[in-house]
């Protein structure tokens, strides 16, 4: 058995090499390992994606209308980082693939319904709150107190004739929120505020008015958003409104009640009433439509201060708004008079354009020009009869944080 061992040895040997013979035939090896460093000849390299990967570029949310603020006040509107992401085509072979992410989250900017006064809406950042990070790794929203400092200034202009009536104003107030137990992120609106008041005019013998005029005043503002379909805005305020001479009938009590249904994520309708305690008017209905129909424009057609306005341009991390707005203007005040105390209104109608602009960091101001007409004068308590007043041009223009 030993001495088959060589020629079995030799057999296998022979065998195996008649097998890989075969195999070369069918199969090519190359005779040496290609160098990568060289392109073969006759070969295109595969187009490789740009070099800019959403890892490192730039996003400005006002920059691409598309990606940029989601319009104001939708009840059940998709947040940016919700929304599906960009697809990118499939790399080549041997490419990384970047991970994608969502755009930035950019402040949504609420439209409050409209301050009672002075009338307007007031835009603001919902970002009067901060987070507080639990035991369990969950994060609280909770309320700033000290909402925002505003201040405003108002001039109706007059060229001294016998019904012209000319008004400078100057308003300052504070709003604090107070947490609501079953909805923190609709809180109680408070705002003390203070206006000083100009009077010129009119010189007509009979007509006689003081020379200054002031309000003092709290007010509470709440917008409780019941469901994704209905909310409501609710105001009431009140304080005095005199010369610091007369305080007969100077405390005031006006309010505001209206009811919200959005009909669409873009398209909401209101419906309410104004309480203004004047001599003139004691009640207003109110009502109308909001509609955004796309990221651009904002329609508070609403009675009676409605407002259309445009995003126009970006400036640094500020967007500005163009606007159109009408609103019925004036007040009543407690006044002294040469023939004794007195309670007078002052009405008007205005129409005005202006430019308004907002910053992520809570800081906003507002610039308008306009016209004011139909403007009047009622006595309230002496026999004293209305007095028509003439038209006039309106400037007006504020700041907050």
């Amino acid at each position: 058995m030993l001495r088959l061992l060589p020629q079995l040895l030799l057999f296998l040997t022979a065998w195996l090499l008649g097998t890989s013979g075969a195999f070369a035939q069918r199969v090519q090896f190359p005779s040496q390992v290609p160098s990568y460093d060289v392109t073969p000849p006759g070969y295109t390299p595969p187009s490789l994606p740009p070099t800019t990967s959403p890892l490192t570029s730039s996003f400005d949310p006002y920059a691409n209308p598309s990606l940029g603020t989601p319009p104001p006040d939708i009840p059940y509107t998709v947040s940016p980082q919700f929304a599906q992401p960009q697809q990118f085509g499939q790399p080549p072979l041997g490419q990384p693939i970047a991970p994608q992410l969502a755009p930035p989250v950019t402040p949504v900017v609420p439209q409050q319904g409209g301050s009672l006064y002075p009338n307007g809406l007031p835009n603001q950042w919902n970002s009067n709150t901060y987070a507080y990070g639990n035991s369990d790794g969950t994060v609280a929203q909770l309320q700033r107190l000290m909402q925002q400092i505003s201040a405003e200034q108002t001039y109706l202009y007059t060229d001294g004739g016998v019904t012209g009536f000319g008004i400078d104003r100057t308003e300052l107030a504070a709003t604090f929120g107070v947490p609501i137990f079953y909805n923190p992120e609709t809180p109680l609106l408070v705002t003390p505020g203070f206006a000083f008041n100009w009077w010129s005019g009119p010189s007509l013998d009979g007509f006689d008015l003081p020379p200054r005029v002031y309000d003092a005043y709290i007010d509470g503002a709440w917008h409780p958003q019941f469901n994704q379909f209905l909310s409501a805005d609710l105001g009431l305020r009140t304080g005095v409104w005199t010369d610091f001479n007369n305080w007969n009938d100077a405390i005031r009590i006006m309010g505001r009640a209206l009811g919200e249904v959005a009909l669409t994520p873009k398209l909401s309708m209101l419906g309410g009433i104004w309480y203004l305690d004047r001599n003139a008017v004691k009640l207003l209905p109110a009502g109308g439509v909001h509609w955004r129909p796309n990221e651009l424009w904002d329609m508070y057609l609403v009675f009676p201060n409605p407002k259309i306005r445009r995003r126009s341009i970006t400036v640094g991390t500020s967007q500005w708004w163009i606007y159109l707005a009408g609103e019925y203007g004036g007040g009543r005040w407690a006044v002294e008079r040469i023939e004794g105390d007195d309670t007078v209104d002052y009405n008007d109608i205005r129409v005005f354009t202006g430019i308004e602009w907002e910053t992520q960091t809570q800081i906003r101001g507002h610039i308008e020009v306009g016209f004011a007409f139909d403007r009047e004068i009622v006595y309230g308590q002496t026999a004293t009869p209305n007095l028509d007043l003439d038209n006039t041009f309106m400037f007006r223009g504020g700041f907050d944080f």
